[in-house]
């Protein structure tokens, strides 16, 4: 079969070809049930708009980009896969820009990008959201934008979040209830502010007026497997230990994994184990990790949609946080005796 055209979607989906190009346009004159019928059509026949015509008549280019400088390679699969989604269904390409550079010289590249690629729009993920200025130019340069897990709190309808905060208490009290009152936690990245927001549900946990007193400590990680290594060769080496250690970032909480089990460590008999994301690797390690199921799909779903939908004109809203949710594997369990604890 050749490229697959409009003519084509309507054929299969019983409309005419005016349905289809108004889903593909995403007009509001269509029901959500005929929506959902031509929106099934056009994924099997792995349907794409002719980006360039499309180019001619509306004076874009179709191009997107997402601009990141991340460690955690799960993390940004999942992202650009959610991102991807939303192209592929509203005739988008994707254009990735990765990057390690900072200061004036990440924004000359960034703009100079965005230029060459002749960008519709863009979507950041820390620490490029927190990023004043290249926010700043972004905004002088009248590029739209969408923010991914931003840690600031300036109001900007395009930002897409989750409940950082919320979370980091909820597997705080998780690890309390369980006995523990010898905590660690590995915090994240210093450059990603949303990460903070992880720590302070923490601490509102541990300083809780109704959770009994518990010892906390707080060690630096770089959200990769490496730091949450090392972190757990410092910690473990301790006397006494921590009971668990919570991490902020599953990659990191693999690193305490390993090395514990290094160790000869029973997990959880001796240590518990946390993690934050639940990023594919979560659920294959041995034990499962605990941790926090961070929507991260579709958060770059949803940054891509808003992005093209202000894009195209249409109304945007400002979203509530996408919610997270504890996911208890076998990392966790009660606290041991504390003379179990010591080495």
């Amino acid at each position: 079969m050749g490229r697959v055209k409009i003519a084509d979607i309507a054929r299969r989906a019983g409309v005419s070809p005016k349905t289809v190009s108004r889903v593909v346009n995403r007009e509001s004159s269509v029901s959500d049930a005929l929506r959902e019928r031509v929106e099934r059509v056009i994924a099997q026949l792995n349907y794409e708009p002719d980006r360039q015509a499309r180019s001619l008549r509306s004076g874009r280019s179709f191009h997107l980009s997402f601009a990141y400088a991340s460690p955690s390679s799960y993390f940004v699969i999942n992202l650009i896969e959610g991102i991807r989604s939303a192209c592929r269904r509203n005739g988008y390409l994707l254009v990735p820009f990765e990057t390690e550079e900072k200061g004036s010289r990440l924004v000359l590249s960034l703009l100079e990008f965005a230029e060459r690629e002749r960008l519709d729009g863009l979507l950041m993920m820390p620490p490029m959201t927190d990023n004043e200025q290249l926010l700043a130019a972004l905004d002088e340069e009248n590029i739209l934008y969408s923010r991914i897990a931003p840690g600031d709190q300036r109001p900007h309808e395009l930002d897409v979040v989750t409940t950082d905060r919320a979370a980091g208490r909820e597997m705080t009290d998780h690890l309390l209830q369980l006995g523990h009152r010898h905590i660690a936690y590995i915090a994240g990245h210093p450059d990603h502010l949303a990460m903070a927001q992880r720590l302070e549900g923490v601490r509102d946990s541990v300083h809780g007026q109704t959770n009994p007193r518990c010892k906390l400590e707080i060690w630096p990680g770089r959200n990769t497997f490496e730091s949450g290594l090392e972190a757990a060769q410092e910690l473990l080496s301790r006397q006494p230990r921590p009971t668990a250690i919570f991490a902020a970032n599953d990659d990191m909480a693999c690193g305490v994994l390993f090395e514990a089990l290094e160790r000869g460590l029973r997990i959880p008999g001796e240590l518990s184990v946390a993690g934050f994301d639940d990023i594919v690797l979560a659920s294959h390690v041995w034990p499962g990790l605990t941790t926090i199921h961070q929507p991260i799909r579709e958060m770059g779903e949803t940054a891509a949609q808003l992005l093209i939908d202000r894009i195209s004109g249409r109304q945007v809203d400002a979203l509530a946080p996408l919610p997270t949710r504890l996911v208890v594997r076998r990392s966790t369990g009660e606290a041991p005796r504390v003379d179990a604890a010591r080495p």
